[in-house]
């Protein structure tokens, strides 16, 4: 119950009490006035009869007596009329029946009147002849107190009614600091900090509010001091200081956990690029302009992949760069490596180089080889570049498999048609909570069927960047999100479900309409979907996505960003988009136990999440000691194949 209703109903009962009060003094009053006013009416009437009938009474005149005493009876204003002999014997009565007219029988038997009796004895001389005994009628006293009581209940209730009005009035103006209080406090669970301005007049209520305005502030600046420190962390740990591009261990972590995945780097390339001659640039023109050409070429590389999401750029040394791509063909692959050639020979003019032979690349598509094969043969496409001749470029050929064996047309045509005729599983993979090890919910995977070879699925990872590039993406989203819909209503999901959607989703409009209209249509699917989207594509859009997910809220569905931590942007946008859970890239996992700058992120990323009301969930788990590590962080679950394999 409100404050305000609680002080409105203690109010209005101490209204009533007092006028309980009130009126039974009033009531009491009164009724010990009318009873005193029948005893006086009785008296006179008892007198003037005495008097007037005492001649008669002495001359036997009964008749007169009688006649007398019927006269005055007969107006109805008295209870009974008698008169005594001397021995007290009755010589003339009459009596009248107690009714009330005008008055209800309840008010009568709550509030009796008890009509004193008064006599007057009659003298002839100095002799008694008799006595006469009256009792007044309380018809009319009951009426006059009947109406006293209803006038005075019915101005009780206008002026109750006033003051409750007056009251409410009074109490919504002197309370309204509280709401403020209260809408505050509401957006500081929000992971909004408002700072309210004005002051309310009350000095309790100035308090209060003084004092949610320093929480408010504590709370935003312990969110910042601690979003700054992991920022300044991942920037000493995993960022080159020079090109603020991933470094060498970032990009070997990355690698090392994409090659390990099976089945999803199926499409992945590595290009290496070098800089040539950059040792005989720093002598001849000093450590501070090798660092600005290593910027620029770092500005030159970001600028040419810019809007490529699937990309891991870093400065692995010196002057080597390398390039991490996933899900990428051959043509592709190429295309990158002559566009990135083409943006580094820009750097002959603005740089001041000694020769237009600026810089060499060397690229290979993966095949199943390991992170340290996969160097081998870029490094050897490098030297190979570097011998043909100036700013050359190779993408070295293998023994494609069967992924690399599709051209784009192929691969286009396989996906159409494995979305029309339904040719897909969805397979499920348990996230498991640190904290019990209970399952917290599953996560969905894409698959579609290879018809080269029968038995064996292609995963998305490997054609999810063919579906990007060919604008399917959506279409492949709405299908996955059929599909799940059906399962949870028939009963397949009896917890959540967390579907991976594609940046393109959130930026499509129609695919936005579709998903709020198909979701209301199915209210129990919705309460049971986390939509995960990759960190890659939320944070360029946090305002479409905060837009977005407003819609869904009411709906129970929740939000997830998934691959955190893998780019370098701002932890603040964290506190817009009001996501529930956040997945860390798997590449923080690998060798977790042995990495303690990686823990130390990890767990002040747990930190901000918890402040922020998230989950931090890991990605990967793939052995005890990681599991083990990760619930000494502080970190809420975990997916990998060491908690539950796909099924």
């Amino acid at each position: 119950m409100t404050l305000s209703r609680q002080l409105i109903i203690l109010v209005a009962g101490l209204v009533v009490l007092l006028f309980a009060g009130s009126l039974a003094i009033s009531i009491g009053n009164t009724r010990s006035y009318l009873e005193s006013q029948l005893g006086s009416h009785a008296q006179d009437a008892a007198t003037s009869l005495g008097l007037s009938a005492t001649s008669h009474i002495e001359e036997e005149d009964r008749a007169m007596v009688t006649a007398m005493v019927n006269a005055m009876f007969h107006r109805g204003d008295y209870l009974n009329i008698r008169f005594l002999d001397l021995q007290g014997d009755p010589l003339i009565e009459r009596v009248s029946e107690l009714v009330v007219e005008g008055v209800p029988d309840w008010f009568v038997s709550i509030l009796p009147l008890q009509p004193p009796q008064r006599s007057a004895t009659m003298m002839s001389g100095w002799r008694q002849v008799g006595t006469v005994v009256v009792t007044s009628h309380p018809g009319l006293a009951y009426r006059q107190l009947w109406q006293a009581t209803v006038q005075t209940v019915k101005l009780f209730l206008i002026g109750a009614l006033l003051v409750l009005l007056i009251g409410l009035i009074g109490l919504r103006v002197l309370l309204r600091p509280l709401k403020d209080v209260e809408l505050q406090a509401e957006a500081i669970c929000n992971r909004e900090f408002p700072v309210t301005q004005k002051r309310p007049f009350t000095t309790e209520f100035q308090r209060v509010v003084e004092a949610m305005n320093r929480l408010s502030s504590k709370v935003a600046g312990m969110l910042s001091d601690a979003e700054q420190l992991a920022a300044r962390l991942r920037q000493q740990a995993f960022q080159d200081p020079v090109t603020g591009l991933a470094n060498r261990r970032q990009f070997m972590d990355v690698l090392e956990h994409r090659v390990a995945e099976p089945g999803e780097f199926d499409t992945g390339g590595l290009l290496l690029v070098q800089l040539k001659d950059f040792k005989s640039f720093n002598q001849s023109h000093g450590y501070p302009a090798g660092d600005k050409l290593l910027a620029q070429a770092g500005q030159a590389f970001a600028a040419v992949l810019d809007g490529q999401p699937r990309v891991t750029l870093a400065h692995l040394s010196g002057a080597d760069f390398a390039v991490l791509f996933e899900g990428v063909s051959e043509p592709q692959l190429r295309d990158f490596a002559a566009r990135v050639l083409a943006a580094l020979i820009t750097l002959y003019r603005s740089s001041d180089l000694d020769s237009t032979d600026v810089a060499h690349a060397g690229g290979v598509l993966c095949s199943g080889q390991s992170a340290s094969e996969l160097l081998a043969d870029a490094d050897m496409a490098l030297r190979e570049a570097q011998r043909e001749g100036a700013n050359a470029w190779v993408v070295r050929r293998h023994e494609a498999g069967l992924v690399a064996a599709r051209s784009g047309s192929e691969w286009r045509t396989l996906i159409e048609r494995a979305i029309l005729e339904r040719r897909f599983r969805l397979l499920r993979q348990p996230v498991v909570s640190c904290k019990d090890g209970e399952l917290l919910h599953h996560e969905v995977f894409l698959r579609i069927e290879d018809p080269d070879h029968r038995g064996l699925d292609i995963a998305a990872a490997v054609f999810m960047p063919m579906a990007e590039s060919y604008g399917l993406a959506v279409t492949i989203d709405k299908a996955v999100v059929e599909t799940v819909i059906i399962a949870i209503e028939a009963g397949s999901y009896p917890g959540r479900v967390a579907i991976n959607l594609s940046a393109a989703s959130l930026l499509d409009d129609e695919f936005i309409a579709w998903l709020d209209a198909s979701l209301r249509a199915h209210p129990l699917a919705a309460r049971h979907l986390i939509l995960e989207l990759p960190e890659y594509g939320v944070s360029p859009n946090v305002d479409r996505l905060t837009a977005w997910f407003g819609r869904l809220a009411p709906l129970e569905v929740e939000l997830s960003l998934d691959r955190f931590g893998k780019g370098f942007a701002a932890f603040t946008y964290l506190r817009a988009i009001k996501a529930h859970y956040l997945k860390v890239d798997g590449s923080f996992v690998r060798n977790l136990d042995q990495l303690e700058d990686n823990q130390f992120f990890l767990r002040a990323i747990a930190d901000i999440a918890h402040g922020l009301d998230m989950q931090v969930i890991a990605d990967s788990v793939e052995d005890e000691s990681a599991w083990k590590t990760l619930q000494d962080l502080g970190i809420d679950g975990g997916r990998g194949f060491w908690l539950g394999a796909p099924e």
